[in-house]
């Protein structure tokens, strides 16, 4: 149950700050502060950043196996999205492929950067 508990802490901390963010950007686009290509490329950027930084925070939290907890939380990340995309009648095509390899390499990385970078507790 503390399993549970500590990825749905990772997984609504993930959803939430990627919520906020898009949501600021997309202000400063409606604005037009920003423009199309930017605003394009700052949305890759916060979901890549906020995964990373999740990962990163996982592994520090897990004893061992950082890939494996960063493919779990890189899976029920794609898994929510694969869900809103069948919601929305939204099709698959080779760019969510690619995006959601993107994906599980970057909570891979950041989880095994976590747990190398956790504290030796003696």
């Amino acid at each position: 149950m503390n399993y549970l508990k500590k990825i749905g802490k990772f997984t609504l901390t993930l959803l939430l700050s990627i919520m906020i963010l898009c949501f600021l950007l997309s202000i400063f686009y409606c604005y037009d502060i920003i423009n199309n290509n930017i605003y394009n490329i700052m949305k890759l950027i916060i979901v890549i950043a906020t995964l990373f930084i999740n990962a990163i925070l996982l592994g520090k939290n897990t004893n061992k196996y950082g890939l494996v907890e960063g493919l779990k939380l890189g899976g029920i990340f794609i898994i929510i999205m694969i869900i809103i995309k069948a919601i929305f009648n939204s099709n698959f095509d080779i760019r969510f492929f690619i995006y959601s390899i993107i994906i599980l390499l970057t909570t891979s990385v950041g989880s095994i950067i976590g747990i190398n970078k956790k504290e030796i507790r003696k």
